[in-house]
C-alpha cells in the first residue's frame, strides 16, 4: 500500500501521524503553514511565550489521555479552580466552593452574587460530573444562557461570571453556544484542571512532532488540489494583548474577568504565575484578552488597554507593551455539536484516493478534545481498509 498522505498538521493531522508511526504504517504529513499545531501556535519574543490567543489545556477532556500516557503532559501546572471578578474597582475570589474551601465562600461579599448561585454551582457540578461527556450531547440542544438560566442563577451571577469566563472559552458573548459543550466544558473544569505547559500551548504539538520521523513530514506544503472547493467553516476570532511586568499584580494564579459590561477587556491573566518558562528571570506576563466585540477595532490601542486594566485592578501598573496578536479563524462556529466523529455524507473522513486523509476540516465540536478524537478517527479510518 502506498503512504498514506496526511493533509494539515494541526492536533488532529499530528495525532493520525503519531499512532500511524507508532503502528509503523508509512505515511506523508502536509501542512501549508510554516508551522506545526495549527490554532496551537506561540510565539517566543524576548524570553516571553505569547500564545496566540488565550488558551489552556483542559486535563480532563477523555481524549488527552492519548498524550498523557506519553508524557507530554506530565510538566502541565494549572491555574486557580476559579476566577477573579473585576469590578468598579473592587476584586473577589470566585473559586470552587469544593477545591478552594474555605476562600470559595469569599464571593459570597460580591454584590452580584447571591447565596443561591453558591448552591447552584454546587448542584449543578454534582449534577455532571459523574456523568459521561457524550450524554452532554445527545437530546434537543438549547443556547448555554437558556440552560443557566433554568438551573436557576440569578442573572447578575450571569452577566458577572458565566458571562466573562465562558466568553474566553466560546468566542461569543451572548452565550448562544449549544448548552451541550458548556456542559462538556463545566464537566471538565470539574473534573481536572485548566493548565499551561512550559514554553506556551505549542509545546504539544511540538512534543508530538518530536516523536516523528522527520522525513515523513513538510512544512509549507501546496495545497492538495483535491482538497480544492471543501467548504470552509466559519469561525469566531480572539484578539490578545501581551506586556511585560515585574509582578503578578495580585493575581496570582488565577484568571481576572472583566465583571462589568463596559471597556473592551474579557479577561486578564498572568501564565508566568502558573509557568515560570512564559517570561524571563524577573519578569511577568501579562494576557490581555478582547471581548469579541472589540476585536479587530484598530482604533484600540495598548495605551488604552493598558489603562483599562488598570481601571480593572484598580492600582497603576509598569508595563511594556510586547505584542498584540489576532487570530481571526480561532474556533469553528458551524460544528454540529457532536462528541466526537460521525459518519455524515456532508463531512467524510477521507474525501480523496484511498490513501488521502484530510485533517483540516469539520471537527464534531469546537475543541482540544474534538481535534483529538479526528485524528484517531482518520487513524481507525486507515486500518479499516
Amino acid at each position: 500500500m502506498p503512504d498514506v498522505q496526511i493533509y494539515g498538521g494541526g492536533i488532529a493531522g499530528l495525532t493520525a501521524a503519531l499512532l500511524l508511526e507508532e503502528q509503523k504504517q508509512t505515511y506523508q504529513l502536509y501542512e501549508t503553514q510554516s508551522h506545526w499545531g495549527g490554532k496551537l501556535q506561540t510565539t517566543q519574543q524576548d524570553g516571553f511565550a505569547l500564545d496566540h490567543g488565550f488558551q489552556v489545556i483542559q486535563s480532563a477532556y477523555p481524549a488527552l489521555e492519548i498524550y498523557h500516557k506519553r508524557g507530554y503532559l506530565n510538566d502541565a501546572l494549572a491555574f486557580g479552580s476559579g476566577a477573579w471578578l473585576l469590578s468598579n474597582g473592587r476584586k473577589t475570589l470566585l473559586a470552587d466552593p469544593l477545591r478552594e474551601f474555605p476562600r470559595g465562600l469569599a464571593a459570597l461579599g460580591h454584590p452580584g452574587i447571591k447565596l443561591n448561585d453558591v448552591f447552584q454551582v454546587v448542584k449543578l457540578r454534582n449534577s455532571l460530573i459523574n456523568q459521561s461527556p457524550q450524554t452532554f450531547f445527545r437530546g434537543n440542544p438549547i443556547t448555554t444562557l437558556q440552560y443557566l438560566q433554568s438551573c436557576g442563577f440569578s442573572q447578575s451571577f450571569i452577566e458577572s461570571f458565566f458571562k466573562p469566563f465562558f466568553t474566553g472559552i466560546f468566542l461569543e458573548e451572548a452565550l448562544n453556544t449549544p448548552h451541550s459543550m458548556f456542559q462538556f466544558v463545566f464537566w471538565a473544569l470539574a473534573k481536572g484542571n485548566a493548565c499551561l505547559l512550559p514554553g506556551g500551548i505549542q509545546t504539544l504539538p511540538n512534543r508530538i512532532v518530536a516523536s516523528l520521523n522527520p522525513n515523513n513530514l513538510h512544512l509549507n506544503a501546496s495545497p492538495d488540489y483535491r482538497a480544492e472547493g471543501r467548504t470552509l467553516q466559519k469561525h469566531f476570532a480572539t484578539q490578545a494583548h501581551y506586556f511585560a511586568v515585574d509582578t503578578h499584580l495580585g493575581l496570582v494564579k488565577f484568571i481576572g474577568l472583566n465583571a462589568t459590561n463596559h471597556g473592551n477587556i474579557n479577561l486578564i491573566a498572568i501564565p508566568s504565575a502558573v509557568q515560570s518558562g512564559y517570561a524571563p528571570n524577573g519578569k511577568h506576563l501579562l494576557c490581555v484578552s478582547l471581548k469579541p466585540s472589540s476585536n479587530g477595532l484598530a482604533q484600540i490601542s495598548p495605551s488604552q488597554i493598558l489603562t483599562e486594566v488598570e481601571h480593572l485592578l484598580s492600582t497603576k501598573i509598569s508595563a511594556q507593551w510586547l505584542n498584540t496578536l489576532a487570530v481571526p479563524q480561532a474556533l469553528p462556529s458551524d460544528t454540529p455539536y457532536l462528541y466526537g466523529d460521525e459518519p455524515q455524507p456532508e463531512t467524510p473522513t477521507s474525501n480523496g484516493p484511498g490513501n488521502a486523509l484530510y485533517a483540516t476540516g469539520n471537527i464534531a465540536n469546537p475543541s482540544l478534545n474534538a481535534a483529538i478524537l479526528h485524528g484517531m478517527s482518520l487513524y481507525s479510518s486507515v486500518n479499516c481498509r
